[in-house]
């Protein structure tokens, strides 16, 4: 057995040996074996070495491993050196002797807190926190956003004078301690009760997560959920609805986007054949409305696909990307000249002007990035319309089904289809909750849940349509050569949880209508799937690494491939720390692929708004208010929880003491920083 395998057990370990010349090789082993990878400063040692070297040739390589090695295994990697090789081991969640799934998330949660804590010592983190902290004039208010965070101890005694009165009193009592609010975080929107920007009171809540605080690109729609009932309403809960990820195997087998899904829900009766039918051959229509086409096929041949058109189609795909190819890498070396080295390459835009209000979307299409786009779209929606045309889908549908389903090109035509829907779905009627829980001192209370559910709101709904209905999309416009807007109807919530042992707030999370006065449906959130191997994600990586990356792979290639303009891609920060991993001779899956299993989480705002999501009926109920599920909040949980004696005592302990010390406190527990 190898040293890797007795340091981690066979088969876990992930064996690297980047591309380094000899003498390079040899200064990275020393610096490895010096600081030794079971000394507690480890990972601090190497990144104050990285940071000697300089970003550029060899030395950025070495700089970009030290800064790897360091952020794996502060965040629980196993690390060991072999011969010409570094071993890895992902830590995972597989539960230990005698270790209790709260034993499992604070482990996971410890390693978390490495990049959060280094990221609290940023200068412009620190800087933010004193600016919001600091009582001083805001407008016609004196005030810190240290005013926005309750008493738990001034609660705790309201609640215990609560949990004495009779049973039938209680909930009308709690209703005037707890009477939570929605608050939208607009860029320009001011707290009314203390002049801050909502965007600094949310942001300062969010650094009290176990993880990081990073933006992200897409749709952000950060919402504040306040006690109207107390003074200054503080914050009882944060939450972010964001862009979904294109693919996630889990939401699209629960919503139907996948094929083996479709075919298993017509089986067993779920689906109608026959709706599912025609809402193929209208999805195939309404894509190919979409796309402009007149510069890559004709109308007959739309009307009447051939084999040869989707084949033309997909060679004139490919000249588009060595075309494309071509002019990234005249674009990086006209950069590269200007500039004098890799150090400052400007992306490659296109032009694309978004300031102008009568931008010439033909002209925008025929960017070569979306000549490719269109050549593709329209190679894949012809082959699945003449498939569908051949097993006479629209005469008839239930035969032509069973047929698709059994053939390859039938499962093809039908995968293309499922697609186009995935598509529509995400663009619009489906967001990811990417940020949802309370703080101090409500999550004593069950906050979370509170969040989660008012996530599902009336109020949420609406203004997540009016920030994002009738936007022009900026993908969809280039794509058909003529300005395109969207509705924003929110149809689904997802969440993925970040333990993947199971997440409380989310457990039993189920209000039935028959219960609750005011909710003409019942709302759920529910489990989904479950990945049992972990996924991908850049959450390990800390910024400073990932920067590194970026300018390896910026070095490597004669373009900069990723540019980060609409339409290149999904998660450019994935797609560019895969490049820099790639450059130094990692395979990027390895290191991205963290092992840690995941549980997936998902909401139905309207009954049937799955069904929907393929272009079958659904029925648009009227959708709960935020003070209808606030009483049914408190009705489920509050009324019991505050019964709770161990719950009080915790919550008299919560407050503006203990959010200040999840910020500033060292080891030893003392504050940094007074608050003025």
């Amino acid at each position: 057995m190898s040293a890797s395998e007795k340091l981690f057990g066979p088969g876990r370990s992930r064996a690297f040996s980047p591309f380094l010349a000899p003498a390079e090789r040899k200064e990275l082993h020393e610096v490895l074996r010096f600081s030794g990878a079971s000394t507690p400063s480890f990972a601090d040692e190497l990144r104050s070495l990285a940071r000697r070297y300089v970003d550029d040739g060899d030395s950025l390589k070495l700089r970009t491993i030290c800064l790897l090695v360091a952020d794996l295994f502060e965040q629980g990697w196993g690390v060991s050196f072999e011969a010409e090789q570094i071993l890895f081991s992902p830590p995972g969640i597989a539960r230990r002797a005698e270790e209790t799934v709260e034993d499992i998330k604070a482990r996971v949660r410890q390693a978390l807190q490495a990049a959060r804590l280094r990221q609290l010592e940023e200068p412009s983190v620190r800087s933010f926190l004193e600016r919001v902290e600091k009582r001083r004039l805001r407008g016609v208010h004196r005030a810190s956003v240290v005013d926005l965070i309750d008493d738990g101890a001034d609660l705790a005694r309201q609640c215990r004078k609560i949990s004495k009165l009779p049973e039938g009193d209680r909930e009308a009592a709690l209703a005037e301690l707890f009477r939570p609010e929605i608050e939208v975080c607009d860029a320009s929107a001011r707290c009314a009760d203390t002049g801050l920007p909502l965007n600094d009171i949310w942001r300062y809540f969010r650094h009290t997560w176990a993880h990081e605080y990073r933006s992200i690109p897409g749709r952000q729609m950060l919402v504040l959920i306040r006690n109207a009932a107390r003074p200054n309403r503080p914050v009882m809960g944060i939450a972010m609805l964001a862009s979904p990820v294109m693919r996630l195997a889990a939401r699209d087998q629960w919503i139907g986007w996948l094929r083996e899904a479709a075919e298993g829900r017509v089986a067993d009766g779920r689906w109608a054949a026959e709706d599912l039918a025609f809402a193929l051959l209208q999805r195939i229509e309404d894509s190919l409305s979409v796309v402009r086409w007149d510069d890559l096929t004709t109308a007959s041949e739309v009307a009447r696909p051939t084999e040869a058109v989707a084949l033309r189609l997909e060679q004139r795909a490919a000249g588009a990307v060595f075309a494309r190819e071509a002019e990234l890498k005249k674009h990086f070396e006209s950069e590269n000249g200007r500039e004098g080295g890799h150090g400052s390459i400007r992306p490659h835009r296109g032009n694309l002007d978004m300031s102008n209000p009568d931008m010439d979307w033909i002209a925008a299409s025929n960017d070569l990035l979306f000549v490719r786009k269109r050549a593709e779209s329209m190679a894949q929606l012809l082959f699945a319309k003449r498939v569908f045309r051949e097993a006479r889908l629209g005469r008839w549908p239930a035969q032509g089904l069973q047929r698709l389903f059994a053939s390859r090109d039938g499962r093809r035509a039908i995968d293309i289809a499922l697609a186009e829907w995935r598509k529509a779905g995400l663009s619009s009627e489906v967001a990811d909750v990417s940020i949802c829980g309370a703080v101090h001192p409500y999550n004593e209370l069950l906050g979370g849940k509170l969040v989660a559910l008012l996530l599902a709101t009336r109020e949420v709904h609406e203004a997540y349509a009016a920030r994002y209905g009738g936007q022009i999309s900026v993908i969809a416009s280039q794509v058909a050569g003529r300005a395109i807007t969207k509705p924003a109807n929110l149809r689904i919530l997802t969440t993925t949880s970040l333990y993947g042992v199971g997440s409380s707030q989310y457990n039993r999370l189920h209000l039935r209508a028959s219960d609750h006065d005011g909710l003409g449906h019942d709302l759920r959130w529910g489990a989904i799937g479950k990945s049992l191997t972990g996924g991908f994600g850049t959450l390990h990586l800390g910024s400073e690494t990932a920067h590194a990356l970026r300018s390896i792979a910026f070095a490597r290639h004669d373009a900069r491939r990723v540019n980060n303009r609409f339409g290149e891609g999904t998660s450019p920060r994935m797609r560019q720390i895969r490049e820099g991993l790639d450059a130094l001779g990692i395979k990027s899956d390895a290191i991205l692929h963290h092992a840690t299993p995941r549980i997936f989480y998902g909401c139905e705002l309207f009954p049937g708004a799955r069904d929907s999501l393929v272009g079958l009926s659904s029925s648009d109920t009227k959708l709960p208010t935020c003070v209808e599920v606030a009483a049914a909040w408190r009705k489920r949980w509050l009324v019991n929880r505050i019964a709770r004696e161990g719950t009080l005592d915790n919550l008299q302990t919560l407050g503006p003491t203990s959010v200040l010390a999840s910020l500033h406190a060292d080891p030893d527990g003392q504050f940094r920083l007074p608050i003025a």
